[in-house]
């Protein structure tokens, strides 16, 4: 017992490791670093004046910040932008570097301007927002010759993006891979949290609010699933021979979340009809190892290495389903359909996971597909006409007001620059603005909090460092550590990420300037002014999430509604096509996301003791429960014939459809209170 203990911990240990180190973050961390260090240096070496191979240095570290995970036309698309973008934008701040007045002016509409970025979608709000940093160093860089400036950084942009689209050409299915491994791992994460519902000393409020908050990731996992793959007309146009195997796997993915959601029913219900079953601790492991075998489907390397352990763990799984079956039979009351309907969702999620496990060795083709045409309406499109993108200029868009608000703190930053010109890290504060502020409250006070946290720290290993190392090889190398190491938490943890790069940036300054107590005087001094600069922002022009909730309740209810709808039209015209069903559920699962992501930012903001959080909290969990028995039934209607459907499929309508009215009563109620 002891020994295969130990075996399933250095599993996990060596899972994680591995998962580590082929995660995309560690690729384009290498990827990141070797651009922005090594183009530099050789241009250095080769006789170049330390300042223009700086300057080529920072546009490629700032560019690296542009390209999250995408295929090959969406870095093209974002090398079109971020080149011409970042060219302009260094030249015209070194060009009104000395004229403070003008510059004042000019950050404020920086601000603005690049913060709107972001209506085209979040691949050129990083572009934005890259910007406003870049345009902060260039003033820490105190340039002379404006022309000179702009074409070191434009050099920087485009090496960068010539080495990033060289790999994407190479690799165009990269980010998707990664993609479908973080998905896997989202749903066992997901699962797990499912298995809490069926623990009595578990409040029930604490399971919906988890359940809440980690469906907004999964919500976002599988948009970049479908933004990627449903983009690829050589995929979704059956073009080359693994176009099945893509597919299918997605298909899968999507088919284990619908069956997870679907094990959410009334969960008190649940509790109270299985409290004396002895059902309750064997579901929760039962659907544990589930979990543990939806994980492994993000690391096939692994899948392959510890075949015998998964093969235990299917052995177990199926001991455990037939122990619950024994169960069921001698139930008599309301516990023996509730466990027949878990049994079965299991089984489902089994099959589901054996049907990808088979596409993974074999090119097989997939069944009840939707059309190529109808690929497209499963995406996000971003705007895409100047109508689009004028009735998004004004007031109540929570963009437009937070673009205003960089326009404002902006200002302010280069206002206090100019105050104190004696200084020569004032920078810092628009440094600081550009990274910490974010549109909601709460973010903004994570980041600062994050920020300071992680500054303070990485000012004390540095200091820890040049006090007891000399070698300047050494030093250097830790600094390209602290570089690799931001690049390698800036997306998962950013608190972390800022502990590296703080301590990167104390040695380098250090060893290149000199006087280390000003250099971790004012970092210290500025980012507290700019972190205090984007709370106060936030009171001054505020976005605040109640302004929106109202709005997603309304779609949360409609979506469910057409949801049913759509089932409805299926049982009773025979549909053919699941593209109407499909669309539907991802309509009202992803409306559900965003308004549990909105009610977490809600009890953030500085206003939430003051609201009423009852019928919230109530819509909240009566619309999983809703959609949790949409998503059964659109499983049982299309694994049965229509001529023999079980009676029962009727029955569970007709008890719908007082559930979905009460969902509209509770959402119109949410407005009235929000009057």
């Amino acid at each position: 017992m002891g020994f295969i203990s130990l075996k399933k911990r250095f599993y996990r240990i060596y899972s994680q490791v591995m998962r580590f180190i082929q995660g995309e973050h560690f690729g384009d961390a290498l990827r990141n670093v070797s651009i922005s260090i090594l183009p530099s240096l050789t241009i250095y070496l080769l006789g170049t004046p330390a300042g223009t191979a700086i300057g080529i240095g920072v546009g490629s570290l700032l560019t690296t910040l542009t390209d999250p995970p995408g295929n090959r036309k969406d870095k093209l698309c974002s090398a079109l932008v971020c080149i011409p973008t970042f060219f302009f934008a260094s030249f015209l701040t070194a060009y009104f570097f000395p004229y403070h007045w003008p510059l004042v002016i000019l950050l404020s509409l920086a601000g603005f301007t690049f913060t709107l970025y972001g209506l085209f979608g979040p691949r050129y709000a990083a572009i934005g927002n890259m910007t406003l940093i870049l345009m902060s160093f260039v003033i820490g860089l105190a340039p002379k010759h404006p022309w000179a400036v702009g074409l070191q950084i434009t050099t920087g942009a485009a090496i960068y993006y010539a080495f990033s689209l060289l790999q994407a050409y190479i690799r165009p299915y990269r980010s998707l891979k990664h993609a479908m491994a973080n998905g896997f791992q989202g749903l066992s994460q997901f699962l797990l949290i499912r298995a809490q519902s069926y623990d009595p000393n578990i409040p029930l409020d604490i399971t919906y609010s988890r359940v809440g908050k980690i469906h907004g990731q999964i919500s976002e996992q599988q948009e970049q699933i479908r933004s990627l793959l449903f983009r690829e007309k050589r995929i979704i146009g059956h073009q080359w021979p693994k176009s099945n195997y893509w597919l299918s796997q997605v298909y899968g993915l999507i088919d284990l979340h619908e069956l997870i959601i679907a094990l959410d029913h009334d969960y008190d219900a649940i509790r109270k009809n299985l409290a004396d079953t002895g059902s309750l601790p064997i579901i929760r492991r039962a659907i544990k190892l589930l979990a543990l075998e939806i994980d492994s489907f993000s690391q096939p390397h692994i899948r392959f290495r510890y075949a015998q352990q998964l093969y235990y763990n299917t052995i177990k799984l199926n001991e455990l389903l037939t122990e619950l079956k024994n169960i069921q039979q001698q139930q008599t009351g309301p516990a023996g359909p509730i466990l027949r309907s878990i049994i079965t969702n299991m089984e489902s999620i089994l099959e589901v996971l054996r049907r990808i496990q088979v596409a993974f060795y074999q090119n097989q083709e997939i069944q009840d597909k939707i059309d190529t045409a109808e690929y497209q309406q499963f995406i996000n499109r971003p705007l895409g006409s100047l109508g689009e993108i004028k009735n998004k200029l004004h007031l109540k868009n929570p963009l437009f007001r937070f673009a205003l608000r960089m326009a404002l703190l902006f200002g302010i930053g280069a206002l206090i620059g100019i105050l104190f010109l004696d200084f020569k890290y004032t920078y810092w504060i628009l440094l600081t603005i550009a990274i910490v502020a974010r549109p909601a409250f709460s973010m903004t006070k994570s980041r600062n909090i994050e920020r300071i946290v992680g500054t303070f720290s990485g000012i004390l290993i540095g200091i820890s460092s040049l006090a007891c190392f000399e070698s300047l090889p050494f030093l250097l190398s830790l600094s390209a550590i602290g570089l690799f190491g931001f690049f390698l938490f800036n997306r998962s943890n950013y608190m972390v990420s800022v502990i590296f790069i703080t301590l990167g940036v104390v040695i380098a300054l250090n060893l290149f300037e000199g006087n280390i107590n000003l250099i971790l005087g004012s970092r210290m001094a500025f980012t507290l002014v700019g972190a205090f600069l984007t709370i106060a922002g936030y009171f001054l022009i505020p976005v605040r999430q109640s302004s929106s909730l109202v709005h997603l309740a309304r779609e949360v209810a409609s979506y469910n509604q057409h949801y049913f709808q759509m089932i409805n039209q299926r049982l009773s015209d025979n549909l053919q096509s699941s593209f109407d069903i499909r669309l539907a559920r991802k309509k009202a699962q992803t409306a559900m996301a965003l308004f549990s992501d909105s009610i977490n930012q809600m009890k953030k903001e500085p206003e939430h003791k003051w609201i009423d959080w009852s019928h919230i909290h109530h819509f909240q969990a009566l619309s999983y429960r809703v959609n949790s028995h949409l998503v059964g039934l659109s499983i049982s209607i299309s694994k049965k014939n229509p001529e023999v459907v079980h009676n029962d499929i009727y029955s569970r309508i007709d008890e719908l459809k007082p559930l979905l009215t009460n969902l509209d009563q509770i959402a119109e109620h949410i407005a009235l209170a929000k009057r």
